[in-house]
């Protein structure tokens, strides 16, 4: 059982890395025009928050998959509601942090698509631990 839950983790930790990635591709490629001194220092400042929440970003998705191995526990993996809180927990919280702020709509854009991948892993996990469970 331990073996599937390090699995669904480096599976997390791989979808964490290639999300932050993924956002910091669609933070090179922001726009910028060519406008007078003060609109461009306000470009890279805008630039520079990017980055920064980017790197609270990766923070909160790695700190989100160190939970999965609390799965490991046999109280919490074979409760719903606790492998459940593993899983999406944290994901969540930073989904209802970034929608206080309008401005982070990339941010919130990533943060909802690595929920519903958790979503989807959870699903799946689920389901492997019931045909675990099954089979002894």
């Amino acid at each position: 059982m331990n073996k599937t839950v390090f699995r669904f983790w480096i599976i997390n930790v791989l979808i964490s890395i290639l999300l932050f990635i993924g956002y910091r591709v669609m933070i090179s490629l922001t726009p910028t025009v060519e406008v007078n001194s003060f609109e461009k220092w306000m470009q890279i400042l805008d630039v520079l928050l990017n980055i920064g929440f980017s790197l609270i970003y990766l923070i909160a998705m790695i700190i989100s998959s160190f939970t999965i191995l609390l799965n490991m526990i046999k109280t919490i993996r074979n409760n719903l509601y606790l492998s459940l809180l593993t899983f999406l927990a944290i994901p969540l919280f930073c989904v209802i942090l970034t929608l206080i702020d309008i401005h982070l709509k990339m941010l919130l854009l990533f943060s909802i698509a690595y929920l519903i991948i958790m979503t989807i892993s959870f699903l799946l996990f689920r389901k492997r631990v019931n045909k675990i469970v099954l089979n002894k």
